[in-house]
């Protein structure tokens, strides 16, 4: 247990409820009945979908889909904040600011008030998931398991709303990351945001307690760090290229799972609202752990410190594993003080 003492009364309850936030249980916001009904249906229309002539690999499809949209769509998405609109927002509440590390130096009450509104994410994402819902769990669906067309199209129209679940994901962690000082367009900010984005996709408390321990050991890399800009940019974009696609062959699979064939609409757009609110939830607790961390030089290992080392079944995606898997196999000199 770290020493809070130093820490101000709003601090040392801004750490304990982050820390709750992160490890609690969460309530499904599907009944157990319709879930195991949905997962049921899901199961038996995959193999269907498998045993049409043409069928590809899920994998295959996703990667043609998010090819490219890192750059198109999901880093815009991810600096929608921008240092400037940031800027802008606190002086607008009489702190005149010039820059992110002056922002990053205001005590965390200021930070934590000048917040978004969660529930703008969560309404926008039902939108978004109501409408893939009808595109895609319609006649398009029934006519795809009955042989109709190719398994592919199924595949590729998920994928698109997987694409768009990411770039709505991306939006939320980058408004939260950027209000607390943290500049975006930074690509080792990018890099973390990423391990927060896998977080935000974990749906058990042992798939949850992995990502988090990854985010953990990635921020004792930053803060031992003056700089990012060492590292071997060649190496941080191919990192980046292959977090966004396993993320992507992650959330489409769920996805796949949700929505057929007949999910319903309403379903599918709850749980995309909730996809996006977990993330959002989860990105302000980490955030307000990194910055209470790097104030008072306390060890990101006590994120986890205290909690079960309970395994998951589920494809946790770890930035840091990733990181050293592409660092060790580039063929470029890499950075020796990254270790």
């Amino acid at each position: 247990m770290p020493d809070l003492s130093q820490m101000t009364p709003y601090e040392r309850r801004a750490w304990e409820e982050s820390i709750r936030t992160l490890h609690a249980s969460r309530r499904q916001i599907v009944p157990p009945r319709v879930r195991d009904r949905t997962m049921a249906i899901a199961t038996s229309a995959g193999q269907r979908l498998q045993e049409l002539p043409g069928a590809t690999s899920v994998q295959e499809i996703v990667s043609r889909v998010m090819d490219g949209t890192l750059s198109l769509t999901f880093r815009p998405a991810l600096r929608t904040a921008t240092a400037d609109s940031v800027l802008r927002l606190y002086t607008r509440h009489g702190m005149a600011l010039t820059s992110m590390e002056a922002v990053r130096s205001l005590p965390l009450e200021d930070r934590d008030h000048r917040q978004p509104r969660r529930t703008l994410y969560a309404s926008v994402a039902a939108g978004e998931g109501a409408a893939t819902a009808v595109a895609v769990t319609g006649s398009e669906i029934a006519t795809t398991v009955s042989g109709g067309a190719t398994a592919g199209v199924v595949v590729g129209a998920v994928a698109v709303d997987a694409v768009a679940s990411l770039a709505m994901m991306g939006r939320a962690v980058g408004d939260v990351a950027s209000r607390y000082g943290y500049d975006m367009r930074d690509p080792g900010e990018e890099l973390f945001a990423m391990g927060v984005l896998s977080l935000g996709m974990a749906g058990d408390v042992g798939a949850k307690t992995q990502a988090l321990a990854s985010l953990s050991r990635l921020t004792q890399r930053m803060m031992r760090r003056a700089t990012w800009s060492e590292l071997n940019k060649h190496v941080l974009v191919k990192v980046l290229q292959k977090v966004y696609q396993r993320l992507g062959l992650r959330l489409t699979q769920r996805k796949l799972a949700q929505i057929v064939p007949v999910a319903g609409i309403g379903i599918n757009a709850a749980l995309t609202a909730s996809l996006v609110d977990k993330t959002f939830e989860r990105a302000q607790a980490v955030y307000r752990l990194r910055t209470l961390s790097e104030k008072y030089g306390i060890d990101p290992s006590e994120w986890t410190s205290g909690t079960s080392s309970r395994t998951s079944e589920q494809d946790v995606v770890d930035v840091v594993e990733i990181l050293d898997e592409t660092d060790a196999t580039d063929d470029t000199q890499p950075d020796p003080t990254f270790v």
